[in-house]
């Protein structure tokens, strides 16, 4: 009976160890995400984002104790992320080293350690919440980087569309600049999704990160590209996606940025070029050419204006002209 009556209280004794496992404890909140329907984008980077905070756990010599994470083990962790993290960057063929992650880096993190949290104590899976006073690190609005006319030309000029996966980053390219789709749309989309008769996509509300579908139009010479990008791709694989890499998966956003890069540097390009630079590039270009606000906030798929505003900011071409229209000088003979 000793016997028996040790084994129970060990095996509940193991138990209530798994039950307070930091990595258990995020299996049950993606499983409420889940079923509350958020996308598998958003869950994709709700595991890309533990995974590092998971490491950092390991790495400082802690257990998976949820007690472990306190409020000043997070900002510990914070602290590290500003100054202390080393990450090594591929720029063609050399590494480049960097300290430190940007602002806007470190915030995604804490988002999802925030969310993760929140959701675990107001489901009482947890006794305390560790994130309750946690705010995120001063990340000032820099001015938005757009790539110029001659960048653009320069850095499609240097891909060799004779080979099969230069040619899809080319047609990738030429899409992001051309619908301002976000990268994880843009790789997602389904040969059903494209609307060659009335010249839009669709962008599921399954792959939109608002989670609300949306009709983006694509002009007829990218709708030929992505046309001839499917021809191959019927030769490549039998795949449903347009931007395949196999019979069921499509292009990783990572590798592509990757790629990117390798294509700026041939370019001679010193900007950091990324994926969401073409959109910010498009949308800039749609204001000072004149494109409304409401059409592009739609496009953009934003629900408010916010962003769309930053775009205006940015716009300086528009600030010149209208500086030079409507200044008082420009009316009075002062020179």
């Amino acid at each position: 009976m000793r016997k028996r009556r040790n084994y129970v209280a060990n095996h509940a004794k193991q138990e209530s160890a798994d039950a307070k496992d930091i990595r258990n404890l995020f299996r049950q909140f993606v499983s409420i995400k889940v079923a509350e329907g958020v996308s598998g984008g958003t869950v994709k980077q709700y595991e890309e984002n533990f995974r590092f905070f998971r490491d950092y756990v390991e790495r400082n010599g802690n257990d998976f104790d949820v007690d472990v994470v306190t409020s000043e083990f997070i900002r510990k962790w914070i602290t590290y992320m500003q100054f202390d993290h080393i990450q090594y960057r591929k720029v063609a063929t050399r590494k480049v080293k960097e300290v430190g992650l940007k602002p806007a880096t470190i915030n995604t993190r804490i988002k999802t350690i925030r969310v993760m949290f929140n959701t675990l104590y107001s489901e009482r899976l947890i006794n305390s919440n560790p994130v309750d006073r946690i705010k995120n690190v001063y990340e000032p609005e820099e001015p938005i980087e757009v790539l110029s006319d001659k960048e653009i030309v320069r850095l499609l000029g240097v891909m060799d569309k004779s080979y099969y996966t230069v040619y899809r980053d080319y047609v990738l390219t030429i899409l992001l600049l051309d619908t301002m789709l976000r990268v994880t749309e843009a790789v997602s989309l389904k040969y059903d999704d494209i609307n060659r008769e009335s010249g839009v996509i669709i962008v599921r509300a399954s792959i939109a990160k608002s989670r609300k579908s949306r009709a983006v139009p694509v002009s007829d010479r990218t709708l030929r590209l992505l046309e001839e990008l499917m021809k191959e791709n019927d030769h490549q694989y039998r795949s449903a996606f347009v931007f395949a890499t196999g019979e069921d998966s499509f292009y990783d956003r990572h590798t592509y940025n990757q790629r990117l890069k390798n294509y700026a540097a041939s370019a001679h390009i010193r900007k950091n070029v990324h994926p969401h630079l073409f959109r910010h590039t498009a949308a800039t270009s749609w204001l000072e050419n004149g494109g409304g606000m409401e059409e592009l906030r739609m496009i953009l798929g934003h629900s408010k204006y916010d962003m769309v505003k930053r775009y205006a900011h940015v716009s300086s071409k528009s600030i010149v002209k209208a500086a030079k229209e409507y200044s008082i000088t420009a009316k009075l003979d002062v020179y």
